[in-house]
């Protein structure tokens, strides 16, 4: 499969963080980008507001969050929002791309997810993981932010 990353335009500037979505026109499953492409112009600032507070190095649960606990999950990440009872979720999986700069890390979004429930499915996050060991989606990401 080809994998190829973009990179979120007007989000704040972070030399230590960045956000992009994973794409893959053969995986219908990769979905995020589309997703985002779609959204109205409040849902779209809502998320990227959230883009914006995790850039700047801010913790916030509520909007989106990490499992640094897990052991098999501990690089995946959500950015999360509600709107009229229903959640929307944006799956991804975090990661350091340049070798020149240890401490950068990456949340590339991979998957949304549309639930009434608040809680995450395991198997949602099992699928980010497993594209994030994929020899080509490190490839692509290491591509898209060389260093």
């Amino acid at each position: 499969m080809a994998f190829s990353v973009t990179l979120i335009h007007g989000l704040q500037p972070s030399a230590r963080r960045a956000i992009a979505f994973l794409e893959c026109t053969e995986d219908k499953e990769i979905d995020a980008k589309r997703f985002f492409d779609k959204l109205k112009p409040k849902a779209a600032y809502d998320f990227k507001s959230r883009f914006d507070h995790w850039l700047g190095g801010n913790v916030f649960d509520k909007y989106f969050h990490g499992w640094p606990n897990d052991k098999e999950r501990k690089n995946c990440f959500v950015f999360k929002r509600k709107e009229a009872g229903t959640h929307h979720r944006l799956y991804g999986f975090l990661m350091n791309p340049k070798s020149t700069n240890l401490g950068y890390q990456v949340c590339v979004l991979v998957a949304h997810a549309q639930k009434n429930t608040e809680h995450t499915d395991p198997s949602e996050l099992d699928a980010v993981n497993a594209l994030r060991a994929k020899r080509e989606v490190i490839e692509a990401v290491r591509s898209a932010f060389p260093g």
